[in-house]
């Protein structure tokens, strides 16, 4: 039986969701836990489903194990995100089935599968680029960001994220949900960043964070924010635990390193279509190798 479509018995189904909530905030966990998934390949499994279903939803919106269980049972037989999409908009609530908790970004005009990238044009010769796993949708010319992130270049265009409304003007920026803060950074031209929290004006190689409670200037990032529209991942003296988590955006399944060598240091480029490719190379550059359970967990370690 292949592994998309495995059985996961339920008891480990609710240890991997039981996983998930101990997680957060305690990063001290990540052995032990990292100990519960190489006991059983079934282990790996129902983590990776439950982060893809994960993903889906607002961090506050996660359903909880009475619900969750149904839904990953189900999603055993078609992991395909567009066909998740649909049947995850069902959640069991009260005897009945109900899309109250349904997040916007469900409903999307517009969405894309990870590692997927596609172009949506906006009129006025304004092109929005969607990266892998997001979604928009575009009302009266304006385009909404509902997760994930996107590119927008044109000449004048306006845009919604989460926690800011953004208008920019001969414009070219990158638009990113990430972590509960909408995160814009201009490229080229000028953006007016108007929110209930305050309104700043950016122009080229400014950046800003935008969250419930204020704003915040982006520093310079040691990853290049604009890169990914050209299927590359360029970072210049990033932390290796912060390199596997941007490149695991472009991968399934989980991907993440010892914590003896998270801190260890790299430049490059890499090309995210080469997914095998950009590990060798990390074990070229740098004194780790690669271990690989499944496809769908690989973790580096030192050498």
């Amino acid at each position: 039986m292949s592994a998309t479509r495995e059985r996961v018995p339920e008891s480990i189904v609710r240890s991997a969701i039981e996983w998930q909530m101990r997680l957060r905030g305690n990063p001290q966990l990540q052995e032990p836990f990292h100990d519960w998934l190489r006991r059983d390949p079934r282990h790996q499994l129902a983590w990776q489903r439950l982060q893809q279903m994960a993903g889906m939803f607002q961090a506050s919106q996660l359903p909880n194990a009475e619900q969750a269980i149904p839904l990953l049972k189900r999603a055993s037989a078609d992991l395909s995100r567009r066909r998740a999409l649909k049947m995850l908009g069902l959640v069991v609530g009260g005897g009945a089935l109900t899309a109250v908790s349904v997040p916007s970004a469900w409903h999307a005009g517009y969405v894309t599968a990870l590692g997927e990238r596609r172009t949506v044009s906006l009129g006025n010769g304004t092109q929005v680029l969607l990266n892998g796993d997001s979604a928009v949708d575009v009302q009266g010319g304006e385009l909404l960001l509902r997760a994930g992130e996107v590119l927008v270049d044109g000449p004048r265009w306006q845009a919604r994220c989460r926690y800011a409304q953004c208008s920019g003007i001969d414009a070219r920026v990158s638009l990113r949900e990430r972590d509960g803060v909408s995160e814009i950074r201009v490229d080229r031209g000028e953006v007016l960043v108007t929110s209930p929290v305050g309104q700043r004006r950016l122009q080229a190689g400014e950046g800003l964070g935008v969250s419930a409670v204020g704003m915040n200037v982006l520093g310079r990032s040691p990853l290049d924010p604009f890169a990914w529209s050209r299927g590359l991942l360029v970072v210049n003296d990033i932390r290796l635990g912060e390199f596997l988590a941007e490149a695991g955006r472009y991968r399934h399944g989980w991907l993440g390193c010892d914590q003896r060598i998270a801190d260890l240091r790299l430049s490059g480029v890499f090309r995210l279509d080469e997914p095998a490719s950009l590990l060798d190379n990390l074990t070229h550059l740098l004194p780790v190798k690669v271990v690989e359970r499944t496809r769908w967990w690989v973790r580096l370690v030192p050498a």
